[in-house]
């Protein structure tokens, strides 16, 4: 596997799973707060924030992206 190619080795769904699943952490993550506290505006921004990145993570298992993304600057070079 070339470096490139990093987590693609693994199949689509996959890749959805796991964003999907990170979806609905955020969600939880974000809901929490609001239903088991009192109505605030640092408790609505914490939740504000992670809806939408729960929304980000849902639109990435819409679209099938790769979940595993390993910058280059920290990938190893394997030894030949």
């Amino acid at each position: 596997m070339r470096l490139e190619e990093y987590g693609k080795s693994l199949p689509p769904w996959f890749h959805r799973a796991n964003w999907a699943g990170g979806a609905l952490a955020c969600l939880a993550i974000g809901l929490y707060p609001v239903l088991a506290w009192q109505m605030a505006i640092p408790t609505l921004a914490w939740a504000l924030f992670w809806i939408v990145m729960g929304a980000g993570a849902a639109r990435n298992a819409w679209r099938g992206i790769n979940s595993i993304h390993v910058p280059a600057r920290f990938r190893r070079k394997r030894p030949s």
